[in-house]
């Protein structure tokens, strides 16, 4: 009869543990998701104020170089280099799209969704092996 008792006491306790250990991976789950996803925001949100910087970088830029050209080549002339030279810039951007944009982004978002969990070392182990 002991038997019987410890074996049901037995399941009981696995049951519990099953659900208990669903409910910590439920957990892991979403703290994970949280990070991912704050990390995500983090990096979309950093791209976007430095876009808007750098634009205003190209934008004086652009303005500096056509006013220093137009004592020689005159205004008109002047802003139409500037222009030409951004009319190639987005030709260039636009054949090299794959390797200067596209992976690039796929190598963030693997390696912001993908990371490899971090192994740490025994202290047995030394350095030198």
């Amino acid at each position: 009869m002991t038997i019987k008792s410890d074996t049901v006491n037995g399941f009981n306790q696995l049951f519990a543990d099953i659900k208990d250990y669903v409910e910590l991976q439920g957990d892991y789950v979403k703290v994970a998701f949280v990070e991912k996803s704050t990390k995500l925001l983090a990096t979309i949100l950093f791209i976007i104020v430095a876009l808007v910087l750098i634009m205003g970088v190209f934008f004086y830029l652009s303005f500096s170089l056509a006013y220093a050209l137009a004592p020689g080549l005159g205004y008109i002339a002047s802003f139409g280099i500037i222009s030409g030279i951004y009319l190639i810039l987005l030709v260039v951007v636009a054949v090299f799209r794959k390797s200067l944009i596209l992976n690039p982004l796929l190598r963030i978002m693997f390696n912001l969704f993908y990371d490899e969990p971090k192994v740490e070392k025994d202290e047995t182990e030394t350095d030198n092996q």
